[in-house]
C-alpha cells in the first residue's frame, strides 16, 4: 500500500510540472559557426628526425592531411614560426629559427592548432649531464635559497626549506641544510643533526665558525634557546656550552646567546674577522640569563630585548655593536633606553658591498625618518646615507629583486614599475653605480607578467626569471638570457619552459670544467624537466 501511495505522488508531481510548464525556447547552435576539423594527422609522440637540433636545422615529421593546406600553412617550435622547407603527403621538413626554444611543436592553419612531438633546441644552456642530484630539494613548500661556497675546497652549503635533499632525507634528516660534493652530492659527514625547524635564509663565515638566519627557533638538539640566528662549527654542530642555573643545575646552551624577534633575518655579511652585519623584517633584539629565578624561587630563562629594527651590527660573541645605528638614549623596549635608528616605513632587502656599504631596496618611502624612494645605500658606519647614490624619484611601483655585479660595477633592478626616475622603464632598469639610468642597456617589452628576479653576470650577460610568457616579442616562458644592451641573447634562449621562480643563481663549474649556472629557487620544471629547486646548468 506504501509503494501505491508513492507512486501515485509521483504521478501528480508529474503531471504539476508538466501542467507549469513555460512554452518551449529553440537556442542558436553554439557551434553552427565552428570551423570543420583540419584533417592533420600526427603522433605527438613521435621522435622527430633528428630529435633536436640548432638553430637552421632542418627537421622531419610525419603527418597526413598537410598537402591542402600549403601556402596557409605555419609551424611552430615552442610558439616560434620556423621556415617550411617542404610538405608533402607522408610529412613536412621544417628548419629551425633563430630565435626557437624547447618544447612542444604545433601546426597552425588560420588559428586552428595541431599539436605535434616535442623538439630539443639546442644551444649554449644545457642541463649539467655531470650535476649528481636529479631529485633536488624536496619537502612541503620546499625551495634552495643560497649556496655558499666552503673556503679552500669544491664544496658547497645549500640552505633553504627543504627535508629531503637528493633523495638522502629517507636515510638521515636533511632539514634545511646540506654539504655538497662538487657533483652536486651529499655529504653525509656534515652533522647537521635534526637540522632547523623553519627555513635557513643565508649564512656566512666570520672567523672560524658558521652562522646561519632565517626562521627557526630550534637547530639541532637546541630547541627554546634558538630565535632565528645560530652558531655551528664547520662539521654542522651548533656550538654550545655549559651553564650552572639558578638551582645549581648544569644546562648545555648555545655559546651565541643572542636571537631576533618580530620578524625573519633574511642576511647576513661578514664584516672582518670578528663582526657580523644581519639585516631582515626583525623588531627586537634578544638575549637569555640562564641564571635567574621565578617568584617561588625555580629555575627560569629570562630573556631580555632591545628595540633594534631591520639592520644590527654583531660582534661575534653574540653582543649587539652599539657604535652602529644605535642610539643609547633612544626610548627603546618598554622605554627602556636605547634603541636603534627607525630603518624603513615597509619591508626591506638589501645587497652588501666589498666596501661596506650597504643598498637597502624595498617597499617603503621614509628611511631613518627621511623621504626615500623605495631604494637607498648606506655608508659603512650604518647611519649616514651614501649621498653619491641617487635614483631621483625612483620606482613608480614597488621593486621586486635588485642584482649587483662588482665586475660591471652596475645593478639590475626588475619589479612591477613602468617608470623608473620619471623616464619610461617596463618593469626593468639597468643602474650605474651612482644611481643614474644605464641607458646602454634599455628593456623590452614582457608579455604575460612581470620578473621578479634577475642575475647579472661578469660577462654583461643577465639571466631574468618571472611569470612573463614573452619577451621582444618572443616566447619566453618565464627564463631569459638577455645580452649587454636588453635584448635577447642569441643562442643563448633555447631552454624551454621554468614552472616557478628562481631566488638566487651561483657562478660556478660543471665536473668537465665548463662554465656553469647553479640554480636555486621554487621550482618543479626547469627546460620542460622535472626538477625540484636546484640545478645546474652549463653556460658556453
Amino acid at each position: 500500500m506504501k509503494l501505491k501511495y508513492t507512486g501515485l505522488l509521483m504521478i501528480a508531481a508529474g503531471l504539476f510540472v508538466s501542467s507549469c510548464k513555460k512554452p518551449q525556447q529553440i537556442f542558436n547552435n553554439p557551434y553552427a559557426d565552428a570551423k570543420a576539423p583540419l584533417g592533420i594527422s600526427t603522433d605527438p609522440q613521435q621522435i622527430p628526425v633528428p630529435s633536436s637540433g640548432s638553430p637552421g636545422t632542418i627537421v622531419s615529421i610525419a603527418a597526413t592531411g598537410l598537402e591542402a593546406y600549403k601556402g596557409k600553412l605555419d609551424f611552430l617550435f615552442n610558439g616560434q614560426k620556423g621556415t617550411i622547407k617542404e610538405i608533402t603527403s607522408t610529412g613536412i621538413k621544417v628548419e629551425v629559427p633563430g630565435n626557437a626554444s624547447s618544447g612542444i611543436t604545433a601546426f597552425v592553419v588560420d588559428g586552428q592548432l595541431v599539436f605535434g612531438p616535442r623538439f630539443t633546441v639546442l644551444g649554449k644552456v644545457n642541463l649539467d649531464p655531470t650535476y649528481n642530484n636529479p631529485t633536488g630539494a624536496t619537502g612541503a613548500n620546499a625551495f634552495v635559497v643560497k649556496a655558499f661556497p666552503v673556503p679552500n675546497t669544491t664544496q658547497m652549503i645549500i640552505v633553504g626549506n627543504f627535508d629531503n635533499y637528493n633523495n638522502q632525507g629517507l636515510v638521515i634528516k636533511t632539514n634545511r641544510i646540506v654539504r655538497t660534493f662538487a657533483d652536486g652530492s651529499w655529504d653525509r659527514s656534515f652533522q647537521v643533526g635534526a637540522g632547523a625547524n623553519a627555513p635557513i635564509y643565508d649564512i656566512a663565515q666570520v672567523g672560524p665558525y658558521y652562522y646561519v638566519v632565517g626562521d627557526f627557533t630550534a637547530y639541532a638538539q637546541q630547541s627554546g634557546n634558538v630565535s632565528r640566528i645560530a652558531k655551528i662549527q664547520t662539521n654542522g654542530l651548533i656550538d654550545t656550552m655549559q651553564v650552572t642555573t639558578y638551582l645549581l643545575r648544569t644546562k648545555y646552551v648555545p655559546t651565541f646567546n643572542v636571537g631576533f624577534t618580530g620578524g625573519t633575518v633574511t642576511h647576513i655579511y661578514p664584516v672582518g674577522t670578528n663582526k657580523m652585519v644581519v639585516t631582515g623584517n626583525f623588531e627586537y633584539l634578544t638575549t637569555r640569563n640562564y641564571a635567574a629565578n621565578t617568584y617561588d624561587a625555580k629555575d627560569s630563562t629570562v630573556v631580555d630585548s632591545t628595540a633594534v629594527r631591520q639592520l644590527a651590527r654583531l660582534n661575534d660573541d653574540g653582543t649587539l655593536d652599539k657604535t652602529w645605528r644605535f642610539d643609547e638614549n633612544k626610548p627603546g623596549y618598554k622605554n627602556h633606553p636605547g634603541a636603534s635608528l627607525s630603518g624603513a616605513n615597509g619591508p626591506i632587502n638589501t645587497i652588501m658591498h666589498a666596501d661596506g656599504k650597504i643598498l637597502v631596496y624595498g617597499r617603503f618611502t621614509t628611511f631613518d625618518d627621511a623621504a626615500a624612494p623605495a631604494m637607498i645605500r648606506l655608508n659603512p658606519d650604518g647611519k649616514t646615507r651614501d649621498n653619491s647614490f641617487n635614483i631621483g624619484t625612483g620606482p613608480d611601483q614597488p621593486i621586486a629583486f635588485v642584482s649587483y655585479n662588482a665586475v660591471l660595477n652596475k645593478y639590475l633592478v626588475v619589479g612591477a614599475f613602468n617608470n623608473f626616475n620619471g623616464k619610461a622603464s617596463q618593469y626593468m632598469v639597468r643602474l650605474n653605480y651612482d644611481g643614474s639610468i644605464d641607458d646602454t642597456f634599455t628593456a623590452k617589452v614582457f608579455g604575460g607578467g612581470i620578473p621578479v628576479f634577475a642575475k647579472l653576470l661578469d660577462d654583461g650577460l643577465a639571466v631574468i626569471n618571472g611569470s612573463f610568457r614573452s619577451y621582444d616579442g618572443v616566447i619566453r616562458n618565464g627564463f631569459a638570457v638577455l645580452n649587454s644592451t636588453g635584448g635577447l641573447q642569441e643562442l643563448y634562449n633555447n631552454t624551454g619552459n621554468v614552472d616557478g621562480v628562481i631566488l638566487d643563481i651561483y657562478e660556478t663549474k660543471s665536473a668537465d670544467n665548463k662554465r656553469a649556472l647553479l640554480i636555486m629557487g621554487s621550482f618543479s620544471l626547469f627546460d620542460n624537466q622535472p626538477k625540484n629547486n636546484i640545478v645546474r646548468v652549463t653556460f658556453e
